[in-house]
């Protein structure tokens, strides 16, 4: 059975290498996705070059469309572009915060051995879990809000013992998490300009049924060279904008050509659940050390003085 591999979630039998590291670099999904329509705009060119429906001429408005689409395409382009390259921190900053918690947790339970120092260590784990969850699945959003807010619990116990500037230090990050995971929430559920995705888009369709009907040159070689590159080219541009218009989509599972990846927040989430089996190693062997077996105790009624 063939291994598979992060890089394009392909398995290692399928990959090349020398043409996805060096020569072309990057998530072929897209690519791949977007040639069966290429092949069928093809086909139905071939379809009209040999039955002759001609019904446009080669003009050089054509070629003024092409690139007023492509304007248009490049605008949508940059904005996408700007929103993914934010979305882009938003994981690694979620799992700075859980480090930075999880450091002040394991910190208060080595100075003052408190048991809800490492029941908060085990609530950031959870937190961890439930964001990857609701990310690659799209449910669960109020669950992770809940686990956020049940940390409040963990504050209260642990203020007991510690000085205040450690509470609002354990707040501060509780807030940052709070702030990114709404912010990833609001990119999922908000597309950029949807009036310029549907000129795009329709522009787009109204090109290639322009292509499709247009006498290009009398010969059909280059007329469906011509045709198959402008087309791959508007398919592949408007199907990558829809993809980069949710850097956190994931339908399944995995991260696809266009999102963003989570495998920082895996990490953290990772080390973080050795560091509390660590401690509860450590925690359990000092307590069974701790209650030494005690001596028979001496019947009521009997001296313990040793005979004369």
């Amino acid at each position: 059975m063939a291994r598979m591999s992060h890089v394009g979630h392909l398995p290692e039998g399928l990959r090349f290498p020398l043409v996805t590291k060096h020569l072309f670099r990057g998530n072929p999904r897209i690519l791949v996705s977007a040639a069966p329509f290429v092949v069928a705009v093809l086909v139905l060119k071939v379809i009209i070059e040999q039955a002759e429906w001609h019904v446009l001429g080669l003009s050089p408005l054509l070629a003024a469309a092409i690139s007023a689409e492509v304007f248009i395409v490049g605008f949508l382009l940059t904005g996408t572009s700007s929103d993914f390259k934010e979305a882009e921190r938003l994981p690694g900053e979620l799992a700075a915060s859980l480090e930075t918690m999880a450091d002040e947790c394991l910190i208060a339970h080595q100075e003052h051995q408190l048991p809800a120092a490492r029941a908060a260590l085990a609530q950031l784990v959870e937190i961890g879990t439930s964001v990857r969850t609701w990310l690659q699945h799209d449910k669960g959003f109020e669950d992770v809000l809940g686990d956020i807010r049940a940390f409040n619990g963990f504050l209260i116990a642990l203020g007991v013992k510690v000085q205040a500037t450690y509470l609002n230090r354990l707040r501060a990050e509780q807030h940052n998490i709070r702030k990114v995971v709404v912010r990833m929430d609001t990119m999922r559920r908000t597309s950029f300009v949807t009036a310029g995705y549907l000129i795009a888009e329709v522009t787009a369709a109204a090109l290639l049924i322009v292509l499709l009907l247009t006498d290009i040159g009398p010969s059909l070689a280059p007329t469906l060279v011509a045709t198959g590159l402008i087309s791959y080219l508007l398919i592949y541009l408007v199907s990558l904008i829809r993809d980069l218009d949710n850097p956190f989509e994931y339908t399944r599972g995995p991260a696809g050509a266009a999102d963003d990846n989570l495998v920082g927040l895996a990490r953290a989430a990772a080390r973080l659940r050795d560091e509390l089996s660590r401690l509860e190693v450590v925690t359990h062997e000092p307590a069974a050390a701790a209650h030494p077996v005690s001596p028979d105790p001496v019947p009521a009624g009997a001296s313990s003085e040793p005979p004369v």
